[in-house]
């Protein structure tokens, strides 16, 4: 009957998966959120100016959620770039610690949240030593060196060579 066909069509449909897919120029990644889109910018800008270039691109500065996402960030930096340097990635340091440098309360892996709402966890936090140190107490922003793929606190007015915008992979 027409009725059983059509619930078989359907029922064919239904089960053929829809391939999630980034914007040409743009990388793939697996995220526990689901798929993530990631592409470096190469523009030297405070961390301000670089949220905003990621926001007209429909995205955000993107969190390090694992060594294999830094080490493509930091490859495709350099790759674009012919040297090594700074990129703005997204994190900030939690309102508690504003004030702080490292302490028992604003530990290593306390003191900075992923700004993405994609990034989870604290894998993606490799401080270089003695960071985050919060000098003069205005270090809020962080920063991914390309060579080390090691992080730093720095003043969100610093500039860097680069910045990382990412966004969630569509249909």
């Amino acid at each position: 009957s027409l009725l059983v066909l059509l619930f078989c069509f359907s029922a064919t449909f239904a089960a053929v998966p829809v391939a999630m897919k980034c914007p040409d120029g743009w990388k793939w990644f697996i995220r526990s959120r689901g798929g993530w889109c990631m592409k470096v910018f190469v523009e030297t800008l405070v961390q301000e100016k670089a949220e905003e270039k990621c926001v007209a691109q429909g995205a955000t500065i993107a969190g390090v959620q694992n060594a294999n996402e830094s080490a493509w960030m930091r490859s495709e930096l350099e790759s674009q770039t012919k040297t090594s340097g700074y990129m703005w990635v997204g994190g900030k340091r939690v309102n508690p610690c504003l004030s702080s440098a490292l302490t028992t309360a604003c530990s290593r892996v306390t003191s900075f949240y992923w700004t993405d709402k994609s990034t989870v966890g604290v894998q993606g936090f490799t401080w270089l030593a003695g960071e985050p140190n919060n000098a003069f107490g205005s270090q809020w922003c962080l920063q991914l060196m390309s060579n080390t793929g090691l992080m730093d606190d720095v003043s969100c007015a610093a500039t860097t060579l680069g910045y990382v915008c990412g966004k969630v992979a569509s249909f």
